[in-house]
């Protein structure tokens, strides 16, 4: 039968409980602005009622106190961290976007700022202005000075896109550093839950908090997937203990219990480079441990390392791609096939001019040079020399990779960094081809008499060698070409676009007609320069005319942008709805928690009413009736 003193035992459990839900709904109001914090409940069940063999069955013994656990639904964490990998990817394309189209802006007015079109329309009007004085050297001067301006406004466009793409790049190493950061804050915070929970009576909230809450942090940078896995013991059963795993990137594991595995920032060397535009020392990130590539040009990679990576590397999916047709051994050489129509035009080329790095049939190999050629059928041929530095290919390409794959750096189909560089460079060889054959054409002549039959106007500055490409006779459309010579259009960049020294320093030499007009003052050449820019028949750009340069680069960057906006947008909204549903379930909300300490309160001072009133009957028994 049950103790006399049962209904102190049972008043005592409540008092215990109801003492366990205070101090609880304490704590919640003590970190109601926690972030990360969840929500704590004290769990309570009645306790196990007693057999009395009497006629009313059992008794009841109670309320036993489980212990305090924190309210959370793992449904709402996978897709908060979900959404948050997306919003972190466009929140990086944004800024980015929006730098680019500050960098191309071209507005009138108070706040002036010069663009392609307002240069490139004072360049036209004061090769306007020269042709009707041609034998005047001060109006020579002025329209050198502007297409002196033209060449510097690529020149600055270029370099602040490349200035660009290492800023981009130093961010991807300290977003890198950041994961590893986090890994290791992860994996102490597994050993302490671990340690924590052994006894299988504790469980660890604070500690998963702070855990969830890096995870946050993590989802922003790359897409996470996590999931917690019971421990078997030695033998073979469930143990108290639990392995926390987090895999990251489509799904390649990052922890693994109370181990994690390192990311790695690898520095291309200057003989490595995928893309002729690309500054140096662009970073590869690598797993430490295997050294394999992490992937993020994946598909299923999400976050602001994917954001990054797309702004640096994004080529408008025009890499280099084609089919080894055949290897020479004897002179280490393999010439690639073709078929892309963006890589039958040289003027639309990105790739190094030497000391590129390519990958054959999966193998990495480096190059000396490469040639060009298209043969009568339209194929066009990649002749690649490859380097015979055993530093650089330790390995003989063999005859069997003859029909494999061979790239140069990855497709990445968006419109980044790299495609506006290459961009530019398109406009730049095209314009400065045609005005190049259009000012040196045949019995070309200053207005002192002196023959420039063949001379050039533009060209580019030599970096390496010093001095400028001397690019007369070159064509850019050849049927073949070879980068071993070092000379040729190819070698124009909107980096390097100059006008002839020659011509800088002496006005005078400026070809204006041929000779075949009477009188100096006439100017053949230069009405058809000015025609150069407006006439589709003399040269196109992407379907458009040479003036039309900026109204293309500014579409692509106003839709890129505009896309950029429209998903961070969408996706900023969607994680305001999914933390909103995550607080209803595990915030402290103000109301809930004072309502819940007046309820707790009530049951404490009943408990204690019941202690208090049992007293005294025990009193009555114990001192009264002499029991």
């Amino acid at each position: 039968m049950a103790s006399a003193f049962m209904g102190l035992n049972i008043a005592y459990s409540g008092l215990v409980a109801s003492n366990a839900a205070l101090n609880t709904t304490a704590n919640n109001i003590a970190n109601i602005e926690t972030e990360g914090y969840s929500r704590q409940v004290v769990n309570q069940t009645a306790s196990e009622a007693m057999r009395t063999f009497a006629s009313y069955g059992c008794v009841g013994a109670g309320v036993d106190t489980l212990g305090a656990e924190r309210v959370r639904d793992i449904y709402y964490d996978e897709k908060y961290w979900n959404n948050n990998s997306k919003l972190g990817e466009y929140d990086k394309k944004q800024y980015y976007c929006s730098i680019i189209e500050q960098y191309l802006m071209d507005e009138r007015g108070t706040n002036e700022v010069k663009g392609f079109t307002t240069i490139f329309n004072e360049y036209h009007s004061a090769m306007d202005s020269f042709s009707n004085h041609t034998d005047e050297v001060d109006h020579a001067l002025e329209f050198i000075g502007k297409a002196g301006n033209l060449c510097e406004y690529f020149n600055i466009l270029y370099n602040n896109f490349q200035k660009m793409q290492t800023d981009i790049n130093d961010e991807i190493r300290i977003k890198v550093d950041e994961i590893n950061n986090v890994s290791q804050q992860i994996v102490l915070l597994n050993k302490q839950i671990n340690m924590v929970e052994a006894n299988g009576t504790v469980v660890a909230n604070d500690l998963r908090d702070k855990r969830d809450l890096l995870i946050d942090q993590l989802s922003a940078v790359v897409d996470v997937q996590c999931e917690e896995k019971i421990i078997k013991d030695d033998s073979g059963k469930d143990s108290n203990l639990k392995e926390y795993i987090v895999s990251i990137a489509g799904g390649q594991t990052l922890i693994q219990g109370d181990s994690y595995r390192k990311l790695e920032c690898v520095q291309r060397e200057p003989w490595q480079k995928a893309n002729q535009n690309d500054v140096d020392g662009l970073y590869d990130v690598v797993w430490k441990d295997t050294g394999y590539d992490v992937g993020l040009n994946a598909a299923n990679v999400r976050g602001e390392l994917k954001g990054l990576y797309e702004m640096r590397d994004g080529n408008n999916d025009e890499a280099f791609h084609g089919t080894i047709s055949s290897i020479d051994r004897m002179n280490s050489t393999v010439t690639i096939m073709t078929n892309e129509s963006y890589l039958n035009d040289m003027s639309k080329s990105t790739l190094p001019v030497t000391n590129g790095q390519i990958t054959l049939s999966g193998e990495k190999y480096y190059y000396d040079s490469f040639s060009f050629e298209t043969d009568a059928d339209g194929n066009t041929y990649y002749t690649f020399k490859l380097s015979e530095d055993r530093s650089k290919n330790p390995h003989t390409l063999r005859n069997s990779a003859v029909g494999n794959s061979a790239k140069v750096g990855e497709q990445v189909n968006y419109q980044g960094i790299p495609y506006y560089l290459e961009q530019m460079n398109e406009w730049v060889r095209d314009y400065a081809y045609n005005f190049n054959k259009i000012y040196g054409v045949e019995n070309a002549t200053d207005y002192n008499g002196n023959t420039h039959e063949g001379d050039i106007f533009y060209t580019g500055n030599n970096v390496a060698a010093g001095g400028q490409y001397n690019l007369k006779g070159a064509s850019l459309h050849d049927e073949r070409y070879d980068t071993s010579t070092g000379t040729g259009y190819f070698m124009l960049t909107a980096g390097n676009f100059n006008v002839e020294k020659s011509i800088q320093n002496d006005a005078s030499t400026l070809a204006t007609h041929t000779g075949e007009v009477d009188g100096v003052a006439k100017c053949d050449i230069i009405d058809n320069l000015k025609d150069l820019s407006t006439n589709k028949d003399k040269m196109t750009f992407r379907g458009n005319n040479a003036a039309s340069f900026l109204i293309c680069l500014m579409g692509d960057s106003g839709l890129n942008a505009q896309s950029a906006n429209s998903f961070q947008q969408i996706y900023a909204n969607i994680e305001e709805s999914v933390a909103n549903s995550r607080f209803s379930v595990s915030g402290v909300d103000n109301d809930e928690e004072a309502a819940n300490m007046v309820k707790f309160q009530n049951a404490y001072n009943l408990a204690s009413k019941m202690i208090s009133i049992l007293n005294e009957c025990y009193d009555r028994l114990i001192t009264q009736t002499g029991v």
